[in-house]
Parts: structure tokens; sequence; C-alpha cells
């Protein structure tokens, strides 16, 4: 059996407004406490993303290519790798992010695969499990505060 994480959120907004805070350091830093990123927001575009940054280096990294990207629908992510500076590096991994507007809201339903068993990667999955749901709430707050 292939292991995933599916998490998803309905959010007071335009698709356009939620993917952006998806891929731009401005948005990033705000609601995800995103250090630095570099971001091609393009399909092909690298995707890279970094969390505690102090004298001693980067205590998180993510990063990954865009496979599939469109302002309206959808981010799709390939190729992505998880650097914890106390664990082993783990990948690849896929995310999807895709939006289902309404008139009035969205549905953000993210889903990530590649997940292998056994050790370190049993932590990672349960640490996904666990931390795209509290993520996609701190998202649907700092979303609908622009918006309002």
């Amino acid at each position: 059996m292939l292991k995933f994480v599916n998490s998803e959120i309905r959010i007071r907004s335009s698709a356009k407004t939620i993917l952006s805070c998806l891929l731009y350091l401005k948005h990033l830093k705000q609601w995800w406490g995103v250090d630095s990123c570099f971001i091609e927001p393009k399909d092909g575009g690298l995707y890279a993303l970094t969390w505690l940054r102090t004298f001693e280096g980067i205590k998180f990294i993510s990063t990954g290519r865009i496979k599939f990207y469109n302002p309206r629908t959808h981010l799709h992510l390939e190729d992505m790798i998880y650097i914890n500076s106390e664990k082993p590096i783990l990948g690849p991994f896929t995310i999807n992010f895709d939006v289902d507007e309404s008139s009035t809201y969205s549905i953000l339903s993210i889903k990530q695969r590649g997940f292998q068993k056994g050790g370190v990667w049993d932590w990672y999955f349960q640490a996904v499990s666990d931390g795209w749901p509290q993520a996609l709430v701190m998202l649907k707050t700092y979303v609908e505060k622009l918006e309002s």
C-alpha cells in the first residue's frame, strides 16, 4: 500500500490569492514562518524554502521543482527533498496543492506522496500527517485576514 497524506480546508478567498501565499516570501514568512525562499513560479521552476536560520546554519530546508503551475487551480511540486539538521535527508516527494474555487470560497486540497516505511520515514509520515492540517489552519487564518 502506498502511503500518502491528504488534507483540505475551506478558505474564503480566491484560488489566485491562496496559491500566491504558497509562492511569495512576504506571505510565506507571515503564515508559515519561512526565513527565506527561492521560487520560480512557472512550470519547471525551482521551489526552495528554509526555516530557523541562525549563525549556526539552517534547521530545515524543503526543496524541489514545480511540475505544473496554474494560478487559478494548482501548484504541483515534484522531486521534493526534506532536510532536517537532525535527521537523514528524505525524499523525493510530490506535493500537490489543488484549489477548487466557488463564488464565495475555495477548497484547498494538499496531497503529499513518496513516503517510504520504517525508521525515520515513520517519524516523517506522522509529522506530515499532523503538520499539514495545522499549516492549513494557519494559512486560512492569514488569507482570510488579507481578504478582510
